[in-house]
């Protein structure tokens, strides 16, 4: 029996038994991009049609978002994912959801069916589709996802803290956001931005689609598999995030033994440890048996040390939660940024920055997170002793103790993944305000995007929906001055052979009269670009970072690799001055466009590490040697407007709405939209959307009252 088959037959079972029913209508309209617009007089009807397109455009990705969100990716895809199939299964989200279903609240358990029910509809119509990954689908799979998605953050700190607080990388999560308040607004408008720059596959992909069911409108970027919306807005508020935050997870030192059984000591007692045994199936092999050990504090996630006893757990106020979903239900509800920074407060949602604005022209910072308050006598950045109730937490911080300002008096911020120091010009949340705990500055303490949006905003008073468009798709490079002047500088002190040679003149001639943009016609850059990562490879380029000249030594060598990359160019290229869309494309399956923008370091952080705005990665395109893909950065962009007529928003995501390829919308957004520089409107109301609606599905879904 199909599914709507089904729904048919459970409405009138209902109707036989007594219980009042009715049947929903709900519509699913496909704008010219693909995205889907969901309208409906009742929420969970709009659930089923909003299930159902996410699995006509991405079933595979759902069913691959809920293998890893149950920890069970390796039974598909081999023994690589068999750790983190154990993680999953440590931190009970395997099991943990369908319990919390039972009894949470009515509309959310109504949603959740609904949604899945529209998956399975889909999935009844095309059974042969992404079948070798396939995963029977149940209604508690999407708060599995969720929550499989925002652990990568605690469980990151944990693992840092693992490593005895060694200096913290860049995480591969970075992200734009800012605001701009209606006094600085061109148009008297709040505006803000969301650019999460994440992989483009994976657990990270996000999706885009506009919402209307019931009382319930939400507009943006959803996680896959799931009907929660992390980036976008409502009628009222939205909300943007990026990686960063108080440090909300810990590792404690246990000391344990054995026999006669396992146990840790706390307190001075010896109190049981529990043990757990997952079994993992693996495609290609035979299935792995690993075991899992708790104590009050949390999981042991390392391995033991058997000889002097000592064991390391992961604690954090995310291995215990179960109400994501229910949060960001709430904050999709919010009429206000106070209603909105409320939802947060509930504290289900891993640690970030967080930005909003409503209609009403206010803007708002929290440098989000469940942040547990514990003793300052301690370095939390490394593990502590686990052995004590001293270093026990004594509870949640509450918002408002958290780094958070509502409305600066600048009239703009900005949080690239960057200090709260350096949001602003004279910003207020400097670090003696706050426990270092809270306000947790580590690896991010600025960076070029960061430095470059203060710029912009900054020497803007009047800032126009183009001026907003610009900065979102800003391809200049802050570095580029300091390497031409340090060019110009090694340049008249090179050695002969050097100045003598008619083609070297010519290129350096080129790169110091380069605009520092990184567009696709720049025939300039390309040569910068290499030349600079290979003086990453072989120069300390420490001096630069400090905006110090390079020794004369340096100077040599700096002119030795500029020729270098010359000839290599020559001879993959034909030619030095390749344009920059000739060698950094974008797009998948064989097609591919000319992009703009950059991200890339070597070296020295400070004096080599260059990324847009516009934040394009890449990787080599195998099937066109010396071509560059882009396969993360920039990814699901949405810049929004409020004022007193509501919202309003313009979206671009890099490749296209559709996972098909035979699919028109598999990669139009690559070709005329991320390629060009270019945004979609969002066309959020039913009048902006009825001349652009490229098709239209209406289901009847039963509703219990």
């Amino acid at each position: 029996m199909s599914t709507i088959s089904k729904l048919l037959f459970l409405s009138a079972l209902l109707c036989m038994t007594g219980v009042a029913a009715h049947a929903a209508d709900t519509t699913l309209h496909r704008d010219t991009w693909g995205v889907p617009h969901i309208y409906s007089d009742d929420e969970a009807a709009g659930m089923f049609a909003f299930g159902y397109a996410q699995a006509e455009d991405r079933l595979e990705d759902i069913y691959l978002a809920i293998r890893t969100g149950v920890g069970r990716m390796a039974e598909v895809k081999g023994k690589d994912f068999i750790q983190q199939d154990y993680m999953m299964r440590l931190t009970h989200n395997d099991t943990m959801h369908a319990p919390y279903l039972d009894k949470a609240p009515e509309q959310l358990r109504k949603n959740l069916t609904a949604f899945t029910a529209g998956i399975q509809a889909y999935i009844d119509e095309h059974p042969d589709e992404a079948a070798d990954v396939a995963i029977p689908i149940e209604p508690w799979h999407p708060l599995a996802v969720g929550r499989a998605m925002i652990l990568r953050w605690p469980i990151g700190t944990i693992m840092d803290d693992l490593k005895n607080g060694a200096d913290r990388n860049k995480p591969p999560m970075g992200s734009n956001q800012w605001a701009v308040s209606p006094e600085r607004s061109a148009d008297r408008s709040a505006i803000l931005l969301s650019d999460p720059h994440l992989t483009w596959e994976g657990l990270a992909v996000l999706y885009e689609a506009r919402f209307h069911g019931g009382d319930l409108h939400m507009n943006g970027y959803y996680l896959i598999g799931s009907p929660m919306l992390a980036i976008g807005h409502n009628q009222r508020v939205g909300w943007a995030l990026t990686t960063g935050g108080p440090d909300t997870s810990d590792v404690y030192r246990i000391k344990f033994h054995l026999l006669p059984r396992p146990e840790y000591q706390y307190d001075g007692a010896w109190k049981p440890i529990s043990i757990e045994t997952y079994v993992i199936p693996v495609a290609g092999s035979d299935p792995v048996a690993k075991q899992g050990f708790f104590t009050h504090l949390g999981p042991v996630i390392s391995e033991p040390d058997l000889k002097s006893g000592t064991a390391y757990v992961g604690a954090s106020p995310y291995l215990d939660q179960t109400g994501l979903y229910a949060q960001f239900y709430s904050m999709a509800k919010a009429t206000s940024i106070e209603e909105f920074n409320k939802s947060l407060g509930e504290h289900q949602y891993n640690e970030q920055n967080v930005m909003a604005a409503d209609v009403d022209g206010n803007i708002s910072y929290v440098r989000n997170g469940a942040t547990p308050i514990r003793s300052q006598e301690y370095d939390w950045s490394r593990p502590v002793d686990g052995t004590t109730s001293a270093t026990a937490w004594k509870g949640i911080h509450p918002q408002s103790d958290l780094v958070c300002i509502v409305n600066p008096t600048q009239g703009y911020m900005q949080n690239c993944n960057i200090s709260p120091a350096n949001m602003m010009v004279d910003s207020p949340l400097t670090p003696d305000k706050y426990p270092p705990y809270i306000y947790n500055v580590s690896w991010d303490k600025n960076n070029p995007r960061g430095r470059r949006t203060v710029e912009l905003l900054h020497e803007d008073e009047s800032i126009t929906a183009e001026d907003a468009l610009a900065i979102v798709f800003d391809v200049y490079d802050r570095l580029a001055p300091i390497w031409q002047k340090e060019l110009q500088a090694s340049w008249e002190v090179a050695e002969s052979k050097y100045r003598e040679d008619a083609e070297i003149q010519k290129a350096v001639e080129a790169v110091l009269a380069w605009d520092g943009q990184y567009t696709k016609d720049s025939t300039a850059s390309v040569l910068f670009k290499f030349w600079r990562l290979r003086c990453g490879e072989q120069v300390d380029l420490s001096p630069i970072g400090r905006d110090e000249p390079l020794s004369s030594e340096s100077r040599k060598k700096i002119i030795e690799l500029f020729a270098q990359v010359i000839g290599e160019l020559k001879e993959r290229h034909g030619k030095w001055d390749v344009p920059w869309g000739q060698v950094h494309v974008v797009g998948r399956g064989g097609m591919y466009f000319p992009v703009d923008g950059a991200d890339y370091s070597s070296g020295d952080k400070e004096g080599n590490f260059s990324e847009t705005l516009l934040d394009v990665r890449c990787t080599d395109l195998k099937e066109r040697p010396g071509v560059q893909v882009a396969n993360s950065g920039s990814m699901a962009m949405i810049l929004m407007f409020f004022d007193s007529n509501g919202a309003r928003s313009f979206t671009c995501t890099p490749w296209g709405q559709s996972g098909h390829r035979d699919s028109p919308h598999y990669v139009d957004q690559a070709a005329a939209l991320y390629s060009q520089r270019r945004m979609k409107s969002t066309w959020w109301t039913m009048e902006e959307l009825k001349p652009n609606i490229e098709s239209t599905k209406t289901w009847s879904y039963p509703i219990t009252k």
